[in-house]
């Protein structure tokens, strides 16, 4: 048999009893679990990250809050700091111990419900997109930007709640899976931008100056959502055209052929100047047509 080369890597059995957790009731107790106040000094400081939304517990070197034996301890300022974060409760952590700071800072355990008439569970969208809207936005501002802002959002808005509904724990780390479904899928909703404009981005100036801000975006129609309102946008869009000059219609033509600045300038007989200042009067058109409407 011919020896080949393996490259293996090795799992141990997950045990979650050994996990550290704490919980934040509705009642504004702290409850450390009994793993978690085997480890912790007998002073203990107590922190939360709003943004990140992270409970941290630090050794308070003498100074801090007496470590409960119980292991519930009254917290109704750190309460009122998750509760201001949109989050509902009971809420529990799993923590892990820092080794750089030696705090133990603990993530919020997702949610999840059973389903009424199943026995299936589910997560707690809503819960989720306040601990994950970094992960939203952090795509729709990176990603398929040829893509129109509105779009994108709406787009990736669609993609998370699908990836809330199919995730389950052996797809692995949750954010990293969050954040892959959404990008794929503003890609995938991105080529046919792409391909209509042939721009790097709809939103990119096209002018190549950096005091102005002129872009193809600035002279798009509205989005079609398909049937009854796809026809009546497209009417929309030919009484929107009929309603610009001969001049201004060839400039839109190209613009979505994908020429630049300088070249519409040559084709027009025109300056650059002029162009821009002729894109923009056209955004302005279309933003009062669509207004009015």
């Amino acid at each position: 048999m011919k020896s080949s080369k393996y490259e293996f890597r090795w799992f141990e059995k997950e045990d979650g009893r050994k996990a550290f957790r704490a919980s934040v009731g509705r009642d504004g107790k702290l409850r450390l679990g009994k793993n978690l106040r085997r480890v912790l000094p007998p002073d203990i400081r107590v922190g939360f990250d709003a943004k990140a939304k992270i409970l941290a517990i630090a050794d308070g070197h003498g100074a801090g809050i007496d470590h409960p034996r119980c292991g519930v301890l009254t917290a109704q300022a750190l309460s009122a700091e998750i509760a201001a974060t949109g989050l509902r409760f009971p809420l529990s952590f799993r923590l892990v111990r820092d080794e750089s700071t030696g705090y133990f800072l603990g993530r919020v355990i997702p949610r999840r419900h059973r389903v009424e008439g199943s026995s299936e569970r589910q997560y707690d969208a809503g819960q989720l997109l306040i601990l994950y809207r970094h992960v939203v936005d952090g795509a729709v501002s990176q990603m398929a930007k040829s893509t129109p802002l509105a779009e994108r959002r709406s787009c990736a808005m669609e993609a998370f709640y699908n990836a809330v509904r199919e995730y389950c724990p052996a797809y692995g780390d949750l954010e990293v899976y969050l954040e892959d479904f959404i990008r794929n899928k503003l890609l995938e909703e991105n080529r046919q931008y792409t391909a209509l404009f042939r721009q790097p981005s709809l939103d990119q100036p096209l002018s190549g100056e950096e005091d102005n801000s002129f872009c193809l975006y600035d002279t798009l129609e509205a989005s079609s959502s398909g049937g009854i309102d796809q026809l009546e946008e497209r009417i929309m869009a030919e009484q929107f055209a009929d309603s610009l000059s001969e001049r201004e219609r060839r400039l839109l033509r190209l613009l979505r052929e994908g020429c630049r600045i300088g070249q519409i300038a040559e084709e027009l007989g025109t300056t650059a100047e002029e162009v821009v200042e002729m894109g923009c009067a056209i955004g302005e058109k279309r933003r009062k047509f669509y207004a009015e409407d």
